[in-house]
């Protein structure tokens, strides 16, 4: 029976050893989107979704001459207008105007195809239902065999998107009063300080922020209606900004734009079965910090309680409670 053993393990050793390196066991297995299956429409345009962009449009506003200084005594073409440089992208001017749609709740699951040119982005801006789940997956692909391009995804609110275009503006010459840098001084601003800089931005929750990547999938679940409070009072009605970035932003790890490059973009909408109030989560976070602090007092009290019965009524002895010291002496 031993020998039957070791032969056993001998040849399930040998085994792994003789089989061709070219030859694999198991099959590769490629993991299914969370968006495959989804029940696709054609998206709504300018009633449940809107298609905006960005393009590196560069004013500069002043001439050469001042800049290196000479006075300003050069000839400027135009009456005093920014001088724009010309770009030559897949966008169409319509997406770089600011719509003012009142968009309905997203319940259909659409997917659509962005060209986004090179330092240029592209937005989808939706109105989410936060009595549903959404999960949005979006694949960056290649116009131009030549190269292998990667993007950048964001998730913003109207807010935050607002902050975002406007440090993609300040990068791109609006505003230049000279000699400020705004992608290397932001770059080195921590996360949770960049909204309180005048350059500073950030994403939704902080964390739905996808750098350098190919392809993305991300699931969203809102606790209640986003809405951003004024100052003053007030309330206004947060869409939601699914943006794909092709440019070279204030981030350090983001991706560099190659060429233009086209972003398929799935979104599914599902009914949440399950809808907790938010008042659950207060009520479990000081259900926990209670339990901390009363069961602690609750087993001293015990303990300190245990076997003060007998000692009221003499019955230690008898109940081996206290340890007998007592000798029996031999006569």
């Amino acid at each position: 029976m031993g020998a039957r053993l070791v032969v056993i393990v001998l040849i399930s050793m040998l085994i792994p050893m003789v089989i061709p390196s070219g030859v694999t066991v198991v099959d590769s297995v490629t993991a299914a989107s969370p968006c495959d299956g989804g029940d696709f429409v054609l998206p709504q345009f300018n009633t449940t979704v809107e298609r905006l962009a960005k393009i590196p449009t560069v004013y500069d506003y002043f001439p050469e001459d001042d800049r290196d200084g000479g006075g300003g005594g050069g000839e400027q073409d135009g009456d005093d207008q920014p001088g724009q440089e010309e770009y030559d992208g897949p966008e169409e001017t319509w997406m770089t105007w600011s719509p003012d749609n009142d968009l309905s709740l997203l319940r259909d699951d659409f997917q659509t195809m962005m060209l986004i040119g090179e330092d240029a982005v592209g937005t989808l801006r939706v109105n989410l239902d936060y009595q549903r789940r959404t999960t949005v997956c979006v694949t960056i692909e290649t116009t131009n065999n030549s190269y292998d391009p990667t993007a950048d995804v964001y998730l913003m609110t109207d807010s935050q998107y607002d902050r975002y275009t406007a440090a993609y503006d300040r990068a791109h010459g609006a505003w230049d009063w000279g000699g400020f840098d705004s992608d290397e001084d932001v770059s080195d601003v921590s996360p949770e300080w960049r909204s309180f800089d005048i350059l500073g931005w950030n994403t939704f929750r902080d964390s739905h922020k996808y750098e350098d990547v190919k392809d993305v999938s991300f699931t969203l679940s809102l606790d209640g209606p986003e809405v951003s409070s004024g100052l003053f009072g007030g309330e206004d009605v947060q869409y939601f900004n699914i943006v794909i970035d092709n440019t070279n932003n204030s981030h350090r790890h983001d991706a560099l734009p190659e060429t233009t490059i086209a972003a398929y973009v799935s979104v599914v909408s599902e009914e949440r079965s399950t809808i907790l109030p938010n008042w659950t989560v207060s009520v479990v976070c000081c259900g926990l910090m209670m339990a901390t602090i009363v069961i602690p007092l609750i087993t001293n009290k015990r303990y300190m309680a245990a076997g003060l019965s007998l000692v009221s009524e003499n019955q230690q002895m008898q109940q081996g409670l206290v340890p007998s010291l007592e000798q029996k002496t031999l006569d």
